[in-house]
């Protein structure tokens, strides 16, 4: 009780001691909660792509991802229906395994028609993820699982509030998803967004109802070689990541002794969290490394940041050695007078997370509505405060109140009884204070010039991103995505909604050209086909390795300016009644005939179509998904040859933004209901998504960091540089009395600056060496030493530096002897 009331007692006492101390305490929260701030930020932004499903025990929930010869995309990473169930049945360390396909249909309710973005999923969705409906039901183990099911749908919470205002009596009514009826039975709770991250579900279907509405229905719950699902599993109680994969991987093998499908198949076991949007190995190596380097970043910030204080802290532990020292003479120990200075400074640390919250609050709302994707599809950028991060800022706050406490603290409580007899009080006791301040300013100038070299090879990374050759043309290209079966469109009439679109797009004035394909290149709707070379495979396994493909219209290449560098680009007469051709990209042709003639040679292709395509042509190599991906593998099919609905309509013109409405009109005037999305410039696809944003959003982060870490640097080299100097006061008045000139005062105040600018450049050179040459997986479009950036940035920090130096050694030399002589 007695310690409860002398800690209250310091409280107060560090209270007082702040209030008669406005400027400093304002200076200290304000460079606290710039730190503060940019931690709590980066760790809610990482905290929004990490954070757990909103189901029960989510850290027991996997993903099993399917591993094919070859595939090192991971596009080919679904299972089949039949795997799934295999799995289901076979292992005894999942409580549950449960499947899902994400796909887009038209919504019709109330006679209007939007996209819907939907899951496609197993009938023990729910109740493996534990999930109970907002109202209604949702669907039961095995529902659904089976050709021909009753067209059910659940809605997702926001989905509902945004369609039907929230009104609970559309349980039971009848929509239609692509023209079929189904009846909505439930909505889901408001916290669950579904289970592909970054997209905002808008509805669940049970995999029965799918199949009445895809072209090959039976295929989707026989066939093994259709692995069109995503499986989650959840773990029993107890079972590590380690034992489910081992438990897997003997499923795995009897499958493939068993399964012609399955011979050379395996399954990896992943946390959930990090198999986000999906398994992809290049992701699952990078976004760990881009954590830890944000993370580690943002500490580097709150380290400067605090220092900073610290030094003020020193200052202000100068200035009140006297009281120090008379406390020690009226009987406190030196534990109470640490504990009094660590008050003040956990109470300024608290102020600082607190100003820190809500700066990093707006500065992550900023953050958000920067971030522009060129897709109507709904996304779910989730960067709000939950209780990890109050609870990170709290950790955040006691170990900032202790760091930068306890140096001065220490100092502050060594003070001598003696020290009451001196008039100044600083001596050796003053000096070492001053070496510790410099120690620290070095630490500073070092930490930022690591800083902003990572911020400036983000930056060059931009720079270099919007100058990489893409391989194809995106100025003056307009795109728009359409699906008819969204309003029940058959396939006949869809193909004469395409054709007399085309014909009239064609007419409107500036149009140089105009294509049709599944996806834009760096757009959403790139997919991915197992590809085999005749005669590597038997025709009952398939092929195994999966390349990245486009269905494309005979105008798309010439309308994306991709040339064809060897045989022939696709014509009218490559359609459902001629042989089935494709057209490879040069890596490709190289990957699989080294040293031959591509031309007329065949790829075993498992499609409803048929398996066996010959190869007439071969396009020039471009970027397909993103724009750091190297030299991917890539093939193109006639899209007559291939019955799909959806398209995105490419159109080459003079003006792209000012035609949009033109051919919005058009749309519209072949058909009133048709829903339009995606109505944007090819330069806005690739500018958003895989493209350009990535960089920018490592850039605007790393360069606010830098940017912070620059100016706690230069006022923390002002304030060392600046205190000396007064320490010296007396000193300088002696030397200009006895004849010195004011600027051998500067020179000898300025050196004390230079030596300290110098070092922290030196160690912040060679650390930033050894951190960029860590994050090289980062700057695949810049050198980790890249010359520019280093000299730019060491002579940005060096000379802002040397200014902060200059302004105190100007003061110096201004200072009258008489007045630096007079007695203090």
């Amino acid at each position: 009780m007695n310690l409860l009331w002398s800690v209250i007692d310091d409280v107060r006492f560090a209270l007082r001691q702040i209030r008669h101390a406005p400027a400093f305490a304002v200076s200290a929260v304000l460079t606290l909660a710039l730190g503060i701030g940019a931690n709590t930020a980066i760790y809610s932004f990482i905290g929004g792509y990490f954070r757990p499903l909103p189901v029960p025990d989510p850290d027991r929930l996997v993903v099993m991802a399917a591993v094919m010869p070859g595939d090192d995309t991971g596009f080919n990473s679904g299972i089949s229906y039949l795997t799934l169930t295999d799995y289901r049945a076979a292992t005894g360390v999942f409580s549950d395994v449960l499947g899902y396909d994400t796909r887009a249909a038209g919504f019709t309710a109330g006679g209007k028609t939007t996209s819907f973005v939907y899951h496609s999923v197993t009938g023990n969705f729910f109740t493996g993820l534990q999930l109970t409906p907002h109202i209604g039901r949702v669907f039961e183990p095995g529902e659904g699982e089976r050709t021909g099911s009753e067209g059910v749908v659940v809605l997702a919470y926001q989905f509902w509030q945004r369609r039907f205002g929230g009104d609970a009596s559309v349980i039971g009514t009848i929509v239609r998803l692509d023209g079929v009826p189904a009846r909505v039975i439930g909505v889901t709770p408001p916290a669950f967004h579904g289970v592909y991250h970054g997209v905002d579900i808008e509805g669940f279907v049970p995999l029965g109802f799918r199949t009445g509405r895809d072209p090959q229905p039976e295929q989707l719950l026989t066939d093994r070689a259709v692995r069109h699902l995503r499986p989650i599993a959840r773990l029993r109680p107890g079972v590590s990541v380690s034992e489910a994969q081992a438990a897997a991987d003997v499923v795995a093998a009897r499958l493939q002794r068993t399964y012609p499908q399955e011979k050379d198949v395996a399954v990896r076991i992943i946390p959930e969290t990090m198999a986000r949007p999906f398994p992809m190995p290049l992701l699952e190596r990078l976004i760990p490394l881009a954590r830890a380097t944000l993370l580690g970043l943002a500490g580097l910030v709150l380290l400067i940041a605090c220092m900073n204080v610290a030094n003020l802290l020193l200052v202000r532990g100068a200035v009140r050695q006297r009281e120090m020292a008379m406390r020690a003479a009226l009987g406190s120990g030196r534990a109470r007078l640490i504990r009094l200075l660590l008050a003040e400074s956990l109470l300024l640390a608290i102020a600082g997370t607190a100003a820190g919250l809500l700066l990093a609050r707006w500065a992550m709302t900023l953050f958000a509505s920067t971030i522009v994707v060129a897709s109507d599809i709904p996304l779910n950028l989730d960067f709000d405060f939950d209780w990890r991060v109050f609870t990170y800022a709290a950790i955040v706050t006691a170990a900032t109140g202790v760091l930068m406490g306890i140096a001065p603290a220490l100092r502050a409580s060594r003070v001598k009884v003696t020290a009451l007899l001196h008039d100044g009080g600083y001596g050796s006791a003053g000096a070492g204070r001053q070496r510790l301040r410099g120690a620290m300013a070095i630490a500073q100038v070092a930490g930022s010039l690591v800083l902003l070299i990572v911020a400036g090879l983000c930056v060059r990374s931009v720079q270099r991103a919007q100058t990489v050759d893409l391989g194809f043309d995106p100025r003056s290209v307009l795109t728009v995505r359409l699906d008819p079966h969204q309003i029940g469109y058959d396939e006949p009439r869809a193909w004469a909604f395409y054709d007399e679109l085309e014909r009239r797009i064609a007419a409107l004035p500036g149009v140089e050209s105009v294509a049709n394909a599944v996806g834009a290149p760096m757009g959403y709707f790139i997919g991915a086909q197992p590809v085999a070379k005749e005669g590597t495979v038997a025709a009952a396994d398939g092929p195994r390795s999966a390349y990245t493909c486009n269905f494309v219209s005979p105008a798309y290449l010439d309308t994306m300016r991709i040339p064809i560098v060897r045989g022939r680009g696709f014509t009218l007469d490559d359609n459902s009644r001629s042989r089935q051709v494709v057209i490879v990209n040069e890596t490709l042709a190289r990957q699989m005939w080294p040293d031959e003639d591509p031309i007329g040679k065949r790829l075993i292709v498992k499609r409803p179509e048929g398996q066996i395509w010959e190869v007439v042509g071969v396009a020039r190599d471009s970027k397909y998904i993103a724009v750091f991906e190297g030299r991917l593998p890539h093939l193109y099919f006639a899209i007559r040859q291939t019955p799909l609905y959806m398209r995105t309509i490419l159109i080459r013109t003079v003006a792209p933004e000012a035609l949009a409405p033109l051919v919005e009109r058009e749309i519209h005037r072949l058909d009133a209901e048709m829903p339009i999305a995606d109505l944007m410039t090819q330069q806005q696809v690739v500018a958003s998504g895989a493209g350009y944003l990535m960089f920018q959003i490592g850039g605007v982060q790393a360069g606010a960091m830098g940017l912070l870490g620059l100016v706690l640097s230069v006022v923390g080299v002002y304030g060392v540089v600046s205190y000396g100097a007064s320490l010296r006061t007396r000193e300088m008045g002696i030397r200009m009395a006895l004849g010195a000139q004011p600027r051998d005062v500067r020179g000898l105040v300025l050196r004390q600056g230079t030596v300290l600018v110098a070092a922290g450049i030196a160690a912040g050179l060679g650390v930033a060496a050894l951190v960029t040459r860590a994050l090289s997986s980062f700057f695949v479009l810049v050198g980790t030493l890249d010359a520019f950036t280093f000299a730019a940035v060491t002579a940005l920090l060096g000379g802002i530096a040397l200014v902060a130096c200059y302004l105190p050694a100007r003061r110096a030399m201004r200072v009258d002897p008489m007045v630096a002589l007079r007695h203090e």
